[in-house]
């Protein structure tokens, strides 16, 4: 008997072939790649470094501003730089706390025309470090430091000379108050033995000072110790040039407001016709100290008959800042009894204001530069602290430079 053992229902004739993707090994394939996505773990990282990196941006950007306030040992270059020492307490962002010092003492070199911050470098990681611009030339500028003198580039702030180690100087004092300038002589120095050195500008080595020079810095410096804060000075009566004299004299007797009278070569006049509230004229600071003869009997009378006004008597009137290029600085409130603070720039020539804007306080120390221009330390309208450097231009104008910003890296934000 015949038995058939093929499977039942065998497949049809015309089922298709099998195919592999990877063809025969008489006709070999690739695969095509397939099309997807990173995969979940790129993908989670991705997602990771994009939501910090938004958490960084954002925390920059709401961070709050920092409170920086300008130190008054200020400098000027011969190529129209002002040196700028301040204070800078605040945060700067993420990136810029893990970099950098978010609390640190800093040097900003200010272009005068332009108002532009050149370079702002930092001079330590701490606050309240004793740091004063001495002087600068056309190359280098000179530092005081609690931990000596120090020399930058005055390109971009790099250091050329570390704190206490200009040749010639191994003794000398610490602080800023062994540190002094002498258009003539330069910047001279107080060691610990009394002996006074000097340093010409653009100089990188100090040498003994000379008899004259010796003689004129005796007991105007010590070894140890800050420089005090110069805090701005006002009058009501100023020098503005050899033979003039502005004041200001009250309209009516008990009023509150005053006007400008200018006195010169025996004339007497009144200096435009505007009454300012409070007012005094500001004086000019340049010099670091100045010395007066003042009659102690007339000063203890004037004070028991007037204690106010016995105050000229204690601080003559000095030179009005701004004089120099035609123009004064008054201090004065904005209105009868308001608490705001305003600077006007007033042609001497006209009496017509020439620039004004508001502070949040007394202004701080005034200085002048060899070109002209008169910087002036200022609080913000709405700020706390002397934060500020107005700049008074020779030809009337106010710009302001500000201080402390930090970019998202930590760097100095020179916009």
């Amino acid at each position: 008997m015949f038995h058939d053992f093929r499977p039942a229902g065998p497949l049809p004739a015309h089922t298709a072939p099998v195919r592999s993707p990877y063809g025969t090994p008489d006709r070999p394939l690739t695969p095509k790649p397939r099309r997807g996505g990173l995969g979940l773990l790129p993908g989670m990282l991705l997602m990771s470094v994009g939501i910090g990196a938004t958490a960084i941006i954002g925390e920059h950007l709401t961070a709050p501003a920092p409170d920086v306030m300008l130190r008054t040992g200020i400098a000027f270059s011969a190529d129209g730089l002002v040196l700028v020492p301040y204070d800078r307490n605040g945060p700067g962002g993420l990136i810029a706390e893990a970099v950098g010092d978010a609390h640190a003492a800093r040097l900003a070199a200010v272009d005068l025309a332009s108002g532009e911050t050149r370079w702002d470098v930092q001079l330590a990681g701490e606050l309240e470090w004793d740091a004063a611009a001495v002087a600068a030339g056309e190359e280098y500028s000179y530092v005081a430091t609690e931990d000596g003198l120090q020399i930058r580039d005055l390109d971009d702030g790099s250091l050329v000379t570390a704190s206490g180690a200009v040749p010639g100087l191994e003794g000398a004092g610490t602080g800023t108050a062994a540190y002094g300038f002498d258009p003539a002589a330069g910047v001279v120095a107080l060691d610990a033995d009394g002996g006074l050195h000097t340093i010409a500008l653009d100089a990188l080595t100090a040498a003994p000072a000379d008899p004259a020079v010796a003689e004129a810095w005796t007991g105007r410096l010590v070894a140890e110790g800050a420089s005090p804060q110069l805090g701005g000075t006002t009058s009501t009566e100023a020098a503005i040039g050899e033979e003039g004299t502005l004041r200001i004299e009250p309209t009516a007797e008990d009023a509150l407001g005053g006007s400008l009278v200018l006195e010169a070569g025996g004339d007497r006049r009144a200096l435009g016709t505007r009454v300012y509230y409070g007012a005094g004229i500001v004086l000019d600071q340049s010099a670091g100290a100045t010395t007066w003869e003042i009659d102690v009997e007339e000063l203890i009378e004037g004070v028991l008959e007037d204690p106010t006004a016995a105050v000229d008597l204690a601080f003559p009137g000095g030179t009005a800042a701004g004089a120099a290029t035609g123009h004064a600085l008054i201090e004065h409130r904005t209105e009868p009894g308001a608490e705001d603070v305003a600077l006007t720039v007033v042609d001497l020539a006209t009496g017509q204001a020439t620039a004004s804007l508001t502070t949040a306080d007394h202004l701080g120390r005034s200085m002048t530069a060899p070109s002209g221009h008169t910087v002036v330390i200022a609080a913000p309208e709405d700020g706390v602290f002397h934060s500020d450097l107005v700049i008074v231009a020779p030809d009337g104008s106010i710009d302001r430079a500000v201080f402390g910003g930090l970019d998202l890296l930590g760097e100095p934000d020179l916009d």
